[in-house]
């Protein structure tokens, strides 16, 4: 009998601590997903500020494109949004239809910020190397493409924003201008690297793109 009831009250006891963890999951499930839809509603709101600040900045200096100083500022200010996008891929997966979403404003601000870089750079003979980065998240598309994009952000931090500047985008976006884009530079496997307008339809390792870029003796 007393063999029973304290088989019983072990019984009873493991259940709850059983059932404080499953709610205790469920909520910091919960906590979790509310603070991931409030990191994306946020850098929604980033994207659209800085989308409107560019166009701003693109329609006032139209006329005056060699008086821009400040390419190297706005370029971080991209790559941090850059970032942020990441971070959020990370917590919800690259795969995600809302992350994929999520991207193409972030895809039209990085090409409004290349073509007002390559008008600098062609009329005003701006000293700024200029990179396109085709990729896809997908590993069946691309097996390579996170390799690619670790060593184009190692560069991009280690050079720094007023020499160069690097654009990524997905193939899988559905925006025209995107298309468009992939289209230009006939975009049909991955990863691709445009450096100066310069096509590499394959992986480039760190000492290839060093060597295009001549940067190889100045990067410790």
């Amino acid at each position: 009998m007393v063999s029973r009831r304290i088989n019983y009250v072990k019984f009873v006891f493991a259940f709850l601590i059983a059932g404080a963890i499953f709610f205790g999951g469920l909520f910091l499930g919960s906590q979790l997903t509310s603070l991931q839809i409030h990191n994306i509603t946020s850098i929604q709101e980033d994207l659209k500020t800085s989308l409107a600040s560019l166009e701003l900045r693109h329609d006032l200096l139209k006329q005056n494109i060699c008086g821009i100083s400040d390419f190297g500022l706005f370029g971080a200010e991209l790559g941090d949004l850059g970032r942020q996008l990441a971070d959020v891929e990370k917590g919800f997966g690259k795969n995600k239809e809302n992350i994929l979403k999520l991207k193409e404003p972030y895809f039209l601000l990085e090409i409004r910020h290349f073509l007002l870089l390559q008008e600098a750079k062609n009329k005003c003979g701006n000293d700024i190397d200029l990179v396109l980065y085709f990729y896809s998240n997908d590993p069946k598309q691309c097996e390579q493409c996170d390799d690619q994009g670790y060593i184009l952000s190692y560069l991009q931090d280690k050079i720094g924003y007023e020499k160069i500047k690097i654009y990524s985008f997905d193939i899988r976006s559905q925006s025209p201008s995107v298309q468009t884009l992939m289209d230009l530079y006939n975009v049909e496997r991955v990863p691709l690297v445009v450096i100066n307008d310069n096509v590499y339809n394959q992986f480039l390792t760190l000492e290839e793109i060093q060597e295009i870029l001549g940067v190889a003796d100045t990067l410790g």
